[in-house]
């Protein structure tokens, strides 16, 4: 008996298979060029004061923005401790929200940068005497 569904009329894909030891070249290739970054306690420290400022400054309270991000108020709040990761879409309600450019929240990664090297400074000219 014929099958009651149509053919389909997708052309059928041709992979190329890649041998173990080039795709971990590619690997090894990429994370060579790349720079290992993480995120520092004191940028997470300045971007979740940043997300608090920005949030107050709006005139909202944590319950407010959890209602918006269809979240418990307590989420929020270990948002902006740090102590719970901010995932992208929840950041997009959240900048738009509050009515900032994602540079005002981005800028305390330069900030922390800035406050590094002023103490790395400091520490270095309090050597010398």
């Amino acid at each position: 008996m014929a099958s009651p569904y149509p053919k389909s009329r997708k052309r059928s894909i041709q992979r190329r298979s890649i041998a173990p030891e080039e795709a971990n070249a590619d690997v090894l290739l990429l994370a060579c060029v790349l720079p290992e970054w993480k995120v520092s306690e004191k940028e997470k420290k300045y971007f979740c004061e940043a997300l608090r400022n920005a949030r107050k400054e709006a005139g909202l309270t944590q319950a407010e923005v959890a209602e918006k991000l269809k979240r418990s108020p307590s989420h929020v709040s270990k948002i902006e401790l740090g102590f719970r990761r901010l995932f992208i879409d929840e950041f997009l309600v959240l900048y738009r929200l509050y009515d900032k450019p994602t540079i005002y929240f981005y800028a305390s990664f330069i900030r922390s940068d800035l406050v590094e090297q002023s103490e790395k400074a400091r520490v270095k000219s309090a050597k010398q005497f």
